[in-house]
């Protein structure tokens, strides 16, 4: 029988209220979920799966079983009991300017809008936004993310916490495009314009967090036909529900060489075992247009779930990952993020590289991101700021060689 440690009362309602407050609006604030005290519970005799070990019990001992058995059982795990499957890139997708290109930051930048559209027809598609810095010598890697906000709100990226402008002075370029624009982050949506799930296959086969990481190698796509752009230097991020998308678009294309997840919590970093925080139970019946209907068995029975989120992030080795939390954000449980970029390690040695360096957390305001495998916990409520940024975009540099 599993036994719970609960918080105090005025410890879970005063975290309730500071995470809320720091929440930007239309980003699924925690003012929304009702005070849940079993929420801010730990399970303590929780186990983590062994992720090198297959559903028949076998043990990986190689990297031949790793990439020709483990990891297809654990895309298939997510595919059939999470997340649904990403589909193939749309035959249809083409690319038009919405916009003409401009010249932004002093001179620095050259902006550039453009519609992703993935038929012919053009019902179905989404606007991109670029930034790329126009004295660059070589090719230029780039940063590709979703954002919470259109393309209309994000010209002022610092608003955002989104700094172009320090991307460009840094060498990158910065692609964005409004997650809600590729499928709408709301339950039963009836429109058609952005209604991807529905048109493309049938929606309940693919959750909106598979639509949103399609969306992200739609951007790929538009990307590869840019002679200017290092294709081997793309980095895709996300903070939140798109941090779990991020991982989850890094885990389906090979063509994201680095993937940072930011305070993404419940089905994104945190560990399922714990049951601290959001749990499977919470976030399905919030967001269960995220996931498949397969999702729902596992409400409230988040141990049981094949696998845990070590194995998510496992799944983009050996490509670097970078895994972040929040001091405040409890409801995402940065102990939990912690230990899934720990314990993905073992899968990253088969590749000879390393994980994380320590054993131990870090302090508050530290980077553990010497390997491979990297984690930091800024001190705060639930956020991505411009000094992320800055950390990962030392982490870029260095892996990329640049």
């Amino acid at each position: 029988m599993k036994t719970m440690k609960k918080l105090s009362i005025a410890a879970a309602l005063c975290a309730l209220c500071i995470s809320a407050a720091a929440q930007p609006s239309g980003e699924g604030s925690i003012a929304r979920y009702e005070i849940d005290l079993e929420a801010f519970s730990v399970n303590e005799n929780y186990v983590l799966p062994d992720v090198l070990t297959c559903n028949n019990g076998e043990k990986v001992r190689n990297l031949r079983q790793w990439e020709k058995k483990r990891r297809p059982e654990i895309m298939a795990i997510y595919e059939n009991e999470m997340f649904g499957k990403v589909p193939e890139r749309p035959s249809g997708m083409h690319f038009v300017p919405s916009a003409p290109d401009s010249l932004v930051f002093g001179g620095k930048a050259l902006r550039r809008r453009v519609m992703i559209y993935l038929d012919k027809e053009e019902k179905h598609g989404f606007e991109i936004m670029l930034h790329l810095p126009v004295s660059h010598a070589g090719r230029i890697p780039m940063f590709v993310a979703l954002n919470f906000r259109s393309i209309a709100d994000s010209f002022d990226g610092t608003r955002y916490e989104l700094p172009y402008e320090t991307f460009v002075d840094e060498g990158f370029g910065f692609a964005v495009a409004f997650h809600s624009s590729i499928e709408p982050d709301i339950a039963d949506y009836t429109g058609e314009s952005a209604d991807v799930r529905g048109w493309y296959r049938p929606a309940e086969e693919w959750g909106a967090i598979s639509a949103w990481a399609m969306g992200l190698s739609c951007i790929a796509d538009y990307l590869e036909t840019l002679p200017e752009v290092d294709m081997g230097k793309l980095v895709v991020a996300g903070h939140s529900r798109l941090g779990k998308t991020a991982l989850w678009a890094g885990a389906n294309d090979p063509r994201f060489a680095i993937v940072i997840s930011n305070n993404s919590g419940c089905c994104g970093a945190a560990t399922n075992a714990r049951m601290y925080g959001e749990t499977f139970r919470v976030i399905y019946d919030r967001f269960p247009y995220w996931f498949i209907p397969a999702f729902s068995k596992y409400s409230g029975r988040d141990c049981e779930f094949p696998v845990d989120q070590n194995a998510l992030a496992a799944l983009s080795a050996p490509r670097p990952v970078y895994i972040a939390s929040a001091s405040e954000d409890h409801w995402a449980d940065p102990y939990g993020e912690w230990l899934t970029a720990l314990n993905a390690g073992p899968v990253y040695a088969l590749y000879g590289l390393k994980g994380l360096s320590g054993r131990t957390m870090p302090a508050l305001g530290h980077c553990d991101d010497y390997g491979s495998v990297a984690y930091k916990i800024h001190e705060g409520p639930h956020a991505l700021w411009a000094d992320d940024w800055l950390d990962y975009i030392k982490f870029a540099k260095r892996h990329f060689g640049l």
